[in-house]
């Protein structure tokens, strides 16, 4: 059993974290099953302004960058699938973080603009993972990513990133996630940490 630490807006003391509870993989099946075809097919889906916005209207998705989202999840999980077997899938795992430093350095990132009560809304749990080898990521590789997917479309660079995300390489200065698809559960909130400059 490992301890790790994990922000929700949404899970509460005592639950059990479920991988992809929001079915985010439902999103991310088409793309995959374009570059089951070919990279080709998968080029001409992303470029398509027809399908990107049947596909924007099917699951309002309110933005492009949703959209983007979607296709960079695909590349990586197959990639994934294809060259790294053994790794978890980022669609089937939960999301955790090893030091406070850096929750409270995301938790600024993602909610430091934010009202006080959406603030509040947000909580770090300690967690205990049944899993004695989780697996490290640098979330900056995959920020890469999805900066090429939709600032550009440009797959190649999403293909290479994937391929350094989920070969373990790291930036100069790497933002570590963990994942693990296996048993984790709530045990403390510490949101104090998160909003108290002494925490």
């Amino acid at each position: 059993m490992m301890k790790l630490y994990h922000m929700s807006r949404t899970l509460q003391l005592g639950d059990t974290l479920i991988p992809d509870y929001q079915k985010s993989m439902a999103l991310v099946q088409p793309f995959i099953q374009a570059l089951e075809q070919s990279t080709d097919c998968f080029y001409g889906m992303v470029l398509n302004g027809k399908y990107m916005y049947a596909l924007l209207e099917k699951f309002k998705l309110r933005e492009w960058s949703d959209y983007a989202k979607w296709a960079t999840e695909a590349v990586f999980e197959f990639v994934r699938k294809t060259e790294f077997p053994n790794s978890y899938s980022r669609m089937s795992s939960n999301y955790f973080y090893d030091n406070l430093p850096n929750c409270k350095k995301l938790y600024e990132y993602d909610w430091g603009c934010e009202s006080k009560e959406e603030q509040e809304k947000v909580h770090l749990f300690e967690v205990d993972v049944d899993d004695n080898a989780p697996q490290k990521r640098d979330m900056n590789i995959y920020d890469e990513a999805y900066e090429a997917m939709s600032g550009s479309q440009d797959v190649q660079v999403v293909f290479e990133c994937a391929r350094r995300y989920f070969g373990g390489d790291a930036t100069a200065e790497p933002t570590w996630e963990i994942l693990s698809d296996k048993i984790a559960k709530a045990v403390t909130d510490i949101s104090v940490c998160l909003r108290n400059d002494n925490a």
